[in-house]
């Protein structure tokens, strides 16, 4: 996966990648735009700053136009400029969870420094909308959005949904793979033997191709479902609206916290988000803690999306 000199060209959130590191999770980018890369991912090594920072245990750090971070026995990732990915290995580096950095975190603060709204969560296409499912951590986005897959709903992202803003918001496809922790490989009936596990956020989880019903194409954004899990003993759904929605939308962009840390919203990335507000529509799904109610939940969905208002009522009351 790392052959020094050599380089690879992808495509993923509407943008053209140059990298030095074999990603094969990621679109190959055409030939005829290799002259055109927005993005370039390559080895290199850390400033003595960012050195002595590592040296005193700091593993982060951000300012408006740069951030880095360092992940013990992977690497230290510097990303600049929303254009340039440098990457210093350590010895012996783990090389599929160096990649997965690269997948989730990194290619996230490029986003958030290129001025893109992305938000935390799966994108699935349903009824020819784009839709995006968001929560924290557990709340069963993941598998959610990978049981609509499995049920032959087109996919456009597992964990980012990078909003592209001209007549109307559009989604820019991510790439063909989800990453599944083990209890929803378990519900979702996947053999977890059959796939290379790495560990996320202290948890284990796996790479699961996506590619039979993956789109290459953005797709127009239409509906935002934040999952959350609750004192309830069905699943119940409500519209949010008004400022609640904006501030919900600013709540579940993907690391959010690196624009927080660099100084707050940036003014023209809040209008965007003002701009998303007003198109899109925006409910919460609450779903019983200790429950797999699937099926409930995409039923729900289904229903909204496809405008089946009488049972909407009915799920509601």
């Amino acid at each position: 996966m790392c052959v020094k000199d050599k380089k690879y060209f992808y495509n993923v959130y509407g943008l053209n990648l140059e990298s030095e590191i074999m990603i094969p999770e990621l679109t190959i980018l055409d030939l005829i735009y290799k002259d055109n890369i927005d993005v370039k991912i390559i080895f290199g090594f850390m400033n003595e700053n960012i050195k002595q920072k590592i040296d005193k245990k700091e593993i982060a750090g951000y300012n408006s136009d740069e951030v880095w971070f360092h992940i013990n026995n992977v690497g230290t990732y510097l990303i600049q400029n929303g254009d340039t990915v440098t990457i210093e290995l350590c010895e012996n580096p783990d090389l599929n969870i160096l990649k997965v950095y690269i997948l989730g975190s990194v290619l996230g603060i490029i986003l958030l420094q290129r001025n893109t709204v992305a938000i935390h969560g799966g994108s699935i296409v349903i009824n020819n909308k784009g839709c995006i499912f968001t929560g924290d951590k557990g709340a069963g986005k993941s598998t959610l959005t990978t049981a609509l897959r499995q049920r032959g709903y087109d996919f456009v992202s597992d964990d980012v949904g990078a909003i592209e803003l001209s007549d109307i918001p559009m989604i820019n496809p991510g790439f063909g793979y989800q990453k599944l922790c083990e209890d929803a490989m378990t519900k979702l009936g996947y053999d977890s033997s059959k796939f290379t596990p790495f560990r996320s956020d202290m948890n284990i989880k796996y790479i699961v191709p996506a590619l039979d019903n993956f789109v290459k194409e953005k797709v127009p954004f239409q509906a935002l479902f934040e999952i959350e899990q609750g004192d309830t003993q069905k699943v119940e759904v409500v519209e949010v609206t008004g400022n609640e929605k904006l501030q919900k939308i600013i709540k579940n962009i993907f690391r959010i916290e690196v624009l927080m840390y660099s100084g707050g919203v940036p003014a023209d990335y809040f209008k965007k988000c003002i701009e998303i507000a007003k198109y899109i529509k925006f409910y919460k799904i609450t779903r019983p803690k200790n429950q797999f109610t699937i099926n409930e939940q995409i039923e729900i969905i289904e229903n909204i999306i496809y405008q089946r208002s009488d049972k909407i009522l009915k799920k509601l009351g």
